[in-house]
């Protein structure tokens, strides 16, 4: 009889390791659940942040976008016009561009005129505002070899050597 009362103490102590390791299995299943839900909880997190910086710079660059095609229209204040026009019909596409910018300043500028001057000209003057014309590209100087430094005076025979 010894034999079998061994065997239930073997058996008893089975049952208690597994009972332990059963246990364990819960606390490392809830432990999981646990991370699953920070993990979730973080990667919306993370989302929301994503979308608001990417809805804030695409604001933004609309933004100077307006600002720099009223400047070119004429207006008087750019920042004002900017604030006060409806951005409604103003997008911008995967690839950056912005698009849109121009049919919204017109619909502005005939709306309210008055934010608006008359677009300046180069080379015309309106008022006290002189709009000068584009610079136009130089005339070649000719090389005076006697005012040249030794240096430039080499790279010229160079030049000169490598053309003939």
């Amino acid at each position: 009889m010894s034999g079998s009362e061994d065997t239930i103490e073997d058996v008893a102590e089975l049952r208690q390791a597994l009972a332990e390791a059963m246990d364990e299995v819960k606390s490392v299943r809830q432990a999981m659940a646990e991370a699953e839900a920070r993990q979730e909880e973080l990667q919306r997190t993370h989302e929301e942040v994503i979308s608001r910086v990417k809805r804030e710079s695409n604001h933004d660059v609309m933004v100077a976008a307006l600002r720099s095609e009223a400047i070119r229209m004429g207006a008087h204040n750019p920042d004002d016009v900017v604030r006060l026009i409806d951005m409604e019909g103003v997008t911008r596409n995967e690839d950056g561009t912005v698009m849109g910018v121009t049919e919204v300043l017109e619909r502005s500028r005939n709306d309210r005129g008055y934010l608006f001057g008359d677009v300046l000209r180069p080379g015309y003057s309106s008022g006290t505002t002189v709009g000068h014309p584009a610079p136009r590209p130089g005339e070649v100087e000719a090389f005076n070899a006697r005012s040249a430094t030794d240096s430039d005076y080499e790279a010229r025979k160079w030049q000169f050597l490598a053309g003939a």
